[in-house]
């Protein structure tokens, strides 16, 4: 069933999560192999590709110009992947091992007859180690996941199909889904994660993280590590409600310019026979609207806050036939210090996406989708603001997991 057998399985490879595609035993080890390919024929029209240069913006026509149309065939939300895992249990504990490997088919190559031809691997999300047991719970150390902003995008009917970015034409190795447009990108990072045993229905997380490079002036020292926590209550078939945080401090070598930032989330999945809602809400200081810290500062290090929501709706019109539409909203409000300079900067990103997705086979996914992006500005000129950015994208192509 496409809504619950195929989102399970790429909810189950983001995490790193063997599906015992390939499995066999060496020693006290199971071994096991599984993985995922995509590709999907993008179309997108640049009506306006907006104001590129302003702060905090992602723009939503990439390398697309106004009035221009650009086609890719790329893969979509997710990469490809292949993941390895090997686990044993061992005086009482239950070990684990994870490496993956996630190309995509971006396209990299320089020059006028480098379309289609130049091409990088991708990148390694998740590599990490696990231990731990039923009483204890779960120690987790290594690249992963994040938990900050998990459930958004695990949750975004676009993580088997395309969402936003098809224009930047697969340099970001994947496309966005709804990710600055409603919610931030968890990404995959450095951590130790403890997971409590189970409480009843209620799932618990909490770690240190690498600190990201918060910018600013001067060398940021980045004494002290990130920290993020996530709260799951399962619902059962019904769904399941989540919260979650962020924060991180860093030190500047320059008097004045430390920085901090610190940002929340909650929502929740309900299902209701065919009917499928989900709907999530972020806000913070300092954490940006796209990427974890990306435009959250002005120009004098000061915090920026930011807010966003995605909602979505999905229905199962046949047992493998599903449709579906999501609306996510981004804003980034301006400091006192970017008024007096009339800083350039985004205000709002907003986008919808209809999609149309039909399970052909229980490891197979075909999948259309329409995306509309819109992105308006505040501050600079009046000329500056009304050049609102705007694209929108056709994308079809399929999705298959062994």
């Amino acid at each position: 069933m496409i809504s619950k057998k195929l989102v399970a399985a790429s909810i189950l490879a983001a995490m790193g999560t063997s599906a015992h595609a390939i499995g066999f035993k060496a020693g006290e080890w199971e071994m096991d192999i599984s993985g995922s390919v995509n590709a999907y024929y993008n179309t997108t029209s640049c009506d306006n590709v907006g104001q590129t240069g302003a702060s905090g913006a992602l723009g939503v026509c990439g390398s697309t110009a106004t009035g221009q149309d650009r086609t890719t065939i790329q893969n979509g939300l997710l990469p490809g992947f292949i993941v390895f895992s090997a686990s044993t249990k061992q005086e009482g504990y239950d070990l684990k091992a994870v490496i993956s490997i996630d190309p995509g088919t971006t396209n990299t190559g320089a020059g006028a007859f480098s379309g289609g031809v130049g091409q990088t691997v991708g990148d390694q999300r998740r590599v990490y180690l696990q231990f731990g047991n039923a009483e204890m719970g779960t120690i987790k150390a290594g690249r992963d996941i994040g938990l900050f902003g998990q459930n958004a995008i695990l949750n975004d009917m676009s993580l088997l199909a395309v969402g936003g970015g098809s224009g930047y034409n697969g340099v970001l190795n994947t496309t966005l889904g709804s990710i600055g447009a409603g919610y931030i990108y968890t990404e995959f990072q450095p951590q130790i994660t403890y997971t409590t045993p189970a409480i009843g229905n209620l799932s618990l997380s909490a770690g240190v993280f690498q600190p990201k490079n918060l910018g600013g002036t001067g060398t940021a020292e980045n004494s002290s590590p990130g920290f993020q926590g996530l709260a799951t209550y399962s619902l059962g078939n019904t769904g399941k409600l989540w919260a979650s945080f962020i924060n991180q401090s860093q030190k500047s070598t320059t008097a004045n310019t430390d920085r901090k930032l610190n940002g929340y989330e909650a929502g929740g999945t309900l299902n209701f026979g065919e009917l499928s809602l989900t709907g999530n809400y972020f806000g913070g200081s300092g954490v940006g609207t796209t990427l974890i810290g990306f435009g959250g500062y002005d120009a004098n290090g000061g915090k920026r806050d930011s807010q966003g929501y995605f909602t979505q709706a999905t229905y199962k019109i046949t047992p493998k036939t599903k449709i579906g539409v999501n609306y996510g909203s981004s804003s980034l409000d301006a400091t006192g210090a970017d008024t007096a300079a009339n800083t350039l900067m985004l205000d709002q990103t907003n986008q919808y996406v209809l999609g149309l997705y039909h399970n052909l086979t229980p490891s197979l996914t075909i999948g259309a989708e329409y995306i509309n992006i819109e992105q308006k500005y505040q501050g600079g000129t009046l000329a500056q603001r009304s050049q609102k950015g705007e694209a929108s994208t056709f994308a079809v192509g399929a999705i298959i997991f062994f």
